[in-house]
């Protein structure tokens, strides 16, 4: 039997654009090429209304998060991000680490390059391909582990999560309701060491996040589900995606690093 989204709590503690004063590691895994894409270059360096994805993410990170560092995972095209991120944000708290097996591997493996460069605690991880906002940021609380769950079916959000009478999640898998939106919050040590030990093991190496957040439901930590109520998370992996967003928000410059 389904749950219904009664369960799915919103975070009631910050108000839309209040800034987040903690000092937060926020993960983009950008690793991977988009479908059919590998010609338009790396994820992060799509142009869109005249900057890079890249660009946007870091200004809506900039407007929720006071104090923060950015850990990217790069793969596919690591050369022309690298060059890119040095050369527009040389005082930048960011950082690169890279994948280089990325087409044998998958996003548990990029996470967990991701966790062993960094002590910090309190870590929000994002699939790199999503066009994340200021107002899908201030979701965030920092008071509790879990993951974003979006209002709406979204055609490249195809992974789903049951949930539990308490509200917490249950089982993620694709095909059932409450989509996963691909961005997760871990709050304090010892869910970030037991997502770390989880990712660790070899048979990681190939599998994606979900899978492993699977696993760390049979500990005794909780993830809870906080419902995306601001405005819709677009995910872009391929050319339709992308050139519908251009349309959207193009002015005049559409030119391709």
């Amino acid at each position: 039997m389904r749950r219904t989204t009664k369960f799915i709590t919103s975070p009631k503690e910050k108000l839309s654009g209040e800034r987040v004063d903690d000092f937060v590691s926020v993960v983009l895994l950008s690793e991977k090429c988009g479908y059919r894409m590998k010609s338009y270059g790396p994820i992060p360096l799509l142009r869109i209304g005249g900057k890079c994805l890249i660009d946007i993410q870091i200004e809506e990170i900039q407007s929720v998060f006071s104090e923060f560092e950015i850990i990217l995972c790069s793969g596919f095209g690591s050369t022309k991000i690298a060059k890119y991120i040095r050369e527009t944000y040389p005082t930048l708290n960011i950082r690169i680490v890279e994948n280089q097996l990325y087409e044998y591997s998958n996003s548990c493996e990029s996470l967990r390059l991701c966790l062993n460069n960094t002590t910090n605690n309190k870590v929000l991880v994002c699939n790199g391909e999503l066009m994340i906002n200021r107002d899908v940021l201030s979701l965030v609380s920092l008071k509790s582990s879990f993951i974003l769950s979006e209002s709406d079916k979204s055609e490249n959000l195809e992974v789903g999560v049951t949930i539990n009478e308490a509200g917490y999640t249950e089982n993620f898998c694709y095909g059932i309701e409450n989509i996963w939106s691909e961005i997760l919050f871990l709050h304090e040590k010892s869910i970030v060491e037991s997502v770390r030990s989880i990712i660790s093991d070899a048979e990681y190496k190939n599998k994606f996040i979900f899978e492993a957040l699977n696993e760390l439901g049979r500990t005794k930590h909780r993830l809870s589900v906080v419902k995306n109520d601001a405005s819709p998370i677009v995910k872009i992996n391929n050319i339709k995606t992308y050139h519908q967003i251009r349309k959207t928000n193009e002015s005049t410059n559409t030119k391709l690093h």
